[in-house]
């Protein structure tokens, strides 16, 4: 009897993906999905895309740009990445399995991996157990190990008198059955410059990556393969491996399955007590310790709700967020503070945020001790300030103007604000008198379900049991 079941669309994607032979552009794949495997979807261009996002990129196709991709069997061939060889892998012959992972189909096994020389000789590789131990983890009985799996080219090795720091530079010969070819320099024949260039060109690819992407952070699994597809020379001359390369870069951070930016945590980090070592702020002269900072400090949901402040380089966020508790009255003895740095991300109007620490109602805290001219930033540059980590009352905080101080004024000071735009007390206006509010009755708020508004006078007569916080303008 046939089978009449019909097609799934991950099964129609990939018949279409094998069938390729080159570079095709988005559009007309999911029209060719389409034709063996029709939807009755609203829209469904979007419900495969989203498909293959999850199921194809990064894993057998791979986008070449926005609009078009192309199957890694054919963009990965011949392309080449160096391993260098450190003391214990020239010393065993081992390369640890993870270091080919990525530049081949991820459902080959290991066992059936192949390797070549030069010549094109067999390369003898067994697959081999190997201990190695947790970097960065310290419990009571030292650091804990773990086993991973290694290539053993141990008698490949001999026979060419490998010695540590020479490289093996690999070449993709078959990405759909994991086919590479293995060529031996020595430490001596290694061109420097060339390998310096190419690994700045992948770190800077990489890093423009994590700033387009949507959510701070890139998917190893779908970034790496795309990273040296998109890398220009990648069949020329290789720079380092991109564990190499990725991991001594300042301003990224490489995680299990995820690359971040720098200043990003791991959960295991907390549990550990790895997360002491911050974000450092960046040096300063003794003059521009005394230069004046002006910001702009906004309401985050209320721009127009402003102050002006001014603030030497030499003085601290405890310093300035003294000031803007009193600038915004906030309660200056309790609740927390905390800043962060807004960081551009990619060409848009999109930020990234760096904490700098939480401020004590007291000055205390882990990000009171830092200096206003240490924290790097330029006019323009912005901070983010939250007042009460309870009811997260967010500001934003625009540098303006760095200028000479001027003799005679104490600093840190409040220069300027908003026109206030008044507005009358309600019990008052419902008598046909005109006074200005300076009350805000937030247990009547609650309960009516609107703003309530009162000026000192109906304060104390009609709402002296409730709770209210004074009006801000």
């Amino acid at each position: 009897m046939p089978d009449d079941k019909p097609i799934t669309l991950s099964a129609a994607i990939q018949q279409i993906a094998d069938q390729l032979d080159g570079p095709i552009e988005m559009e007309e794949f999911v029209k060719r999905v389409l034709a063996i495997r029709p939807s009755q979807a609203k829209k469904p261009a979007d419900s495969i895309r989203d498909k293959m996002r999850w199921e194809q990129i990064g894993k057998s196709l791979v986008y070449l740009d926005r609009k078009t991709i192309v199957p890694l069997r054919i963009a990965l061939q011949g392309i080449r990445f160096r391993l260098n060889l450190d003391e214990k892998e020239t010393a065993q012959g081992i390369i640890p399995l993870e270091s080919f992972m990525y530049f081949c189909h991820e459902k080959i096994k290991s066992e059936d991996l192949r390797f070549q020389d030069g010549n094109g000789h067999p390369v003898a590789a067994p697959i081999v157990p190997v201990d190695r131990k947790a970097e960065g983890l310290q419990l009571f009985l030292g650091p804990p190990t773990f086993q991973i799996h290694a290539i053993n080219f141990s008698d490949w090795f001999r026979a060419l008198k490998v010695k540590r720091n020479d490289s093996i530079l690999v070449t993709i010969l078959d990405w759909g059955t994991g086919h590479f070819r293995l060529d031996y320099e020595p430490a001596s024949n290694r061109n420097k410059k060339e390998v310096e260039q190419q690994n700045q060109a992948l770190v800077d690819l990489v890093f423009s990556m994590l700033e387009e992407a949507q959510d701070e952070q890139l998917w190893i699994r779908q970034a790496i393969p795309t990273a040296y597809v998109l890398l220009k020379d990648a069949r020329g001359y290789p720079g380092d491996h991109w564990m190499k390369t990725l991991g001594g870069d300042s301003r990224i951070r490489i995680f299990d399955t995820y690359i971040r930016y720098a200043e990003a945590r791991a959960p295991l980090d907390f549990i550990f007590g790895n997360d002491i070592e911050e974000i450092s702020e960046e040096p300063f002269t003794k003059a521009q310790g005394q230069q004046i900072y002006r910001f702009k400090a906004a309401l985050w949901h209320r721009p127009g709700l402003w102050r002006s402040i001014e603030i030497q380089g030499k003085q601290t966020l405890g310093n300035f967020d003294k000031m803007l508790r009193t600038a915004f009255q906030h309660d200056t003895s309790d609740h927390l503070g905390g800043f962060w740095k807004l960081i551009p991300r990619g060409k848009g109007k999109r930020v990234r945020e760096v904490a700098l620490g939480n401020i004590e109602p007291f000055g205390g805290g882990e990000g009171g001790d830092w200096h206003i001219a240490g924290l790097g930033l330029n006019p323009g540059e912005a901070l983010k300030y939250v007042y009460d980590f309870g009811d997260w009352i967010e500001h934003k905080i625009t540098l303006e103007e760095i200028a000479p101080p001027q003799v005679g004024v104490k600093y840190p000071q409040i220069t300027g604000q908003n026109a206030p735009r008044y507005v009358a007390c309600q019990e008052c206006a419902a008598q046909e008198k005109q006074t200005r509010a300076t009350w805000f009755c937030i247990d009547c708020s609650n309960k009516k379900g609107q703003d309530v508004v009162v000026c000192e006078k109906c304060l104390q007569k009609r709402h002296e049991d409730h709770y209210a916080e004074e009006k801000l303008y």
